[in-house]
């Protein structure tokens, strides 16, 4: 590998994303949200032609023209761009997870992917989050964090995010929901989630964002002094 890679793989609600754009945004790297990629891609695709079994016959012609940026400032969640229109609040309804997930779940579609997001890959270097960010797509990455917490802390930061966004849910519930994305993400065929044999795994239960940062940041540096 030329260019030097972070990945931050687990499950939803562990605040990989808030600590990624803090790491690029300290070290000036590249920044890739696979989640919102997936996402962004299947909602364009759609726009583009909604009949996906046409589209995924021949995948690489549809996301020939299709280029995703993600915009962030000061530590804030990443803007999403597709060619140039913002895709951001877009792409978080449940028919588009839904066109994600037919997307993901196609083995010859997951690989032309794995190719787009490897794009992001370019100097002064890049951190990546998803599932399978270490485990797959940059299994040779410099350096591989797995982060985890309970699923109670988990559903309750998902209901202060719907909350900020003015949306109503209850937490038994989102509990229930995220067992079942678990479940799903866990047990797949297809690049699952699991740590990478070489990722430094941390709770996020009972620490806050800063101190999740602090504790990445330092791990990189080191590593960074013996590449």
């Amino acid at each position: 590998m030329n260019h030097k890679v972070i990945t931050i793989d687990g499950p939803s609600g562990v605040g990989k994303g808030t600590i990624a754009i803090m790491i690029a945004e300290e070290l000036g790297y590249n920044y890739l949200d696979s989640g919102s990629l997936y996402r962004s891609l299947a909602l364009k695709l759609y726009e583009k032609n909604n009949n996906f079994d046409e589209v995924l016959k021949n995948l690489d012609y549809w996301i020939s023209d299709i280029a995703i940026d993600f915009r962030y400032k000061d530590g804030q969640k990443a803007q999403i761009f597709v060619n140039n229109e913002d895709f951001t609040d877009k792409i978080r309804t449940e028919k588009v997870a839904i066109l994600a997930s037919n997307i993901a779940k196609d083995p010859i579609a997951r690989d032309m992917l794995e190719k787009y997001q490897r794009k992001y890959l370019s100097a002064p270097g890049l951190v990546a989050d998803g599932r399978d960010m270490g485990t797959k797509v940059f299994s040779d990455a410099n350096t591989k964090f797995y982060l985890t917490a309970s699923i109670e802390k988990r559903a309750e930061r998902r209901l202060n995010q719907l909350k900020d966004q003015g949306i109503s849910a209850n937490l038994p519930a989102l509990i229930q929901k995220l067992l079942l994305r678990d479940k799903a993400d866990t047990e797949r065929l297809i690049s699952p989630l699991i740590p990478a044999k070489d990722a430094i795994i941390i709770d996020t239960s009972d620490i806050d964002a800063s101190e999740v940062f602090n504790r990445t940041i330092n791990i990189i540096r080191d590593n960074l002094k013996n590449i």
